[in-house]
């Protein structure tokens, strides 16, 4: 018959220990000091973004080149001796020797020029929506690397709070295995350490995905001047334990004819409306090839005295040239079909980018609903169901009527369970940044 061996009095005050580490267990990590909260973090990456003024850069710069575009181009000047006589180089010799100075006007086909000026500042305009997009952007590239390093964080502060009873459990082991007559419980102490060497490889690998998400998030952190550029350091960044306020915004309905018209707003669509704008205005560049180019000239002969010192009559020039396709319009009606073939282009563009958005939502939604869901049942059954699992086995165990493995077994259940929790509450506000930042919406006059 086997024998079970009992705990002896001199383990008491380990099973002490123990059964206060168990009361003292907490659901929730501490909060941090000298905490960064998510929107703090979102903010000081928005301003600290160097792109945006990059950005601001590029505006004022095709606004300049749009309005060297809009100008006539340079007149030509020339100056001339024409008609000397090369046996004497006499200027009075000849009548019709003379100086000529002249000035020369090319003016561009059609609209070209107002065309021209109006693609430059139309390019000019893509860069406010580049800039709404991109904050959009920032935003929830920051609120993810944030999230991430908060569920490591939040992870790596519960199994913290938890070693210690996983301790309590190899010396609860322990004694009760020296104390026993033989090696029938050699097992139990094997597990428990086990499970202690596993939680340590645990927080290992949570210590390493909490520092490669820091130094992620500390990269759009960085602050600094026109003088220099200062890092924020990582290991001074600790966020806090608390997650904001989820604001789910309304978004389109699954009875919804025109699901699409929701995303309409969004800067990228806006910013695909600007340049097929821009596209069209190629078009009408293309077509001003058709129309002519014109010329004006304009010159004056200064000529000398006859050999009977009589003045000669000066003479003035005047001309115009003209550039027009006559003989054959191959060419620029290839530059039209090619100009109205991106036109097309950009559309299918932007069609494709309102239904990769939809479904992004689609999919967004439909994973914070499941997520919600499952949330729900951790904290209403799963959580108070695994502890008070865990507390049976524990109280089973130590009257000597139960089996140290279904101790260890509890015990891994339920903060497996709290990691999932944490787990489960990051994912859910994920799926709330992806919402937001797909329902994002162009104010008028962004800058």
């Amino acid at each position: 018959m086997s024998m079970k061996p009992k705990l002896p009095k001199r383990s008491s005050r380990a099973t002490g220990r123990l059964l206060l580490a168990v009361g003292s267990m907490l659901l929730a990590p501490l909060a941090l000091a000298n905490e960064l909260m998510l929107d703090e973090a979102v903010n000081r990456a928005l301003a600290a973004d160097v792109w945006i003024e990059t950005s601001r850069h590029n505006e004022a710069a095709q606004h300049a080149l749009g309005d060297a575009a809009g100008r006539l181009p340079d007149p030509k000047f020339n100056v001339a001796l024409a008609n000397m006589p090369t046996n004497t180089f006499d200027f009075d010799q000849e009548a019709m020797t003379q100086l000529v100075m002249g000035v020369s006007q090319m003016i561009p086909r059609g609209d070209t020029l107002a065309l021209k000026e109006s693609r430059f500042d139309q390019q000019a305009g893509l860069q406010p929506l580049m800039r709404a997009e991109r904050r959009a952007w920032v935003r929830l590239q920051v609120s993810q690397l944030w999230l991430d390093a908060w569920q490591a964080q939040q992870s790596l502060a519960l199994i913290n709070n938890n070693r210690t009873l996983f301790e309590q459990l190899v010396e609860v082991s322990t004694s009760s295995y020296v104390s026993a007559m033989g090696r029938t419980r050699q097992q139990d102490l094997v597990r428990a350490q086990l499970e202690l060497a596993q939680l340590d490889d645990r927080v290992t690998r949570l210590e390493l995905q909490h520092d490669i998400n820091l130094a992620r998030l500390s990269e759009w952190l960085m602050a600094g001047d026109s003088t220099q550029q200062r890092l924020v350091q990582v290991d001074s960044l600790q966020l806090s334990a608390d997650l904001p306020a989820q604001t789910l915004p309304q978004g389109p309905g699954a009875g919804d004819d025109d699901r699409a018209r929701a995303f309409i707003d969004h800067p990228s669509i806006q910013l695909i409306d600007r340049q097929i704008d821009l596209a069209r205005t190629d078009v009408e560049l293309a077509e001003q090839k058709y129309k002519p180019e014109w010329g004006l000239n304009a010159s004056y002969g200064y000529r000398g005295e006859d050999p009977m010192g009589r003045d000669r009559a000066d003479l003035v020039t005047v001309g115009v040239s003209i550039d027009m396709p006559l003989f054959s319009t191959r060419r620029q009606d290839s530059e039209v079909a090619a100009a109205g073939s991106r036109v097309e282009a950009v559309k299918t563009e932007r069609l494709l980018q309102l239904r990769q958005m939809l479904a992004g939502y689609d999919t967004a939604r439909a994973s914070y609903d499941r997520i919600s869901e499952r949330l729900a049942l951790y904290q209403t059954q799963l959580l108070p169901q695994s502890h008070e699992a865990a507390e049976a086995a524990l109280n089973a165990y130590t009257s000597d009527d139960g089996d140290f493995a279904e101790v260890v077994r509890a015990r891994i259940a339920e903060l497996n369970a709290q990691l999932a929790t944490i787990e489960l509450k990051a994912e859910q506000l994920k799926q709330v940044e992806q919402i937001n930042y797909l329902l994002t919406r162009t104010e008028s006059g962004e800058k």
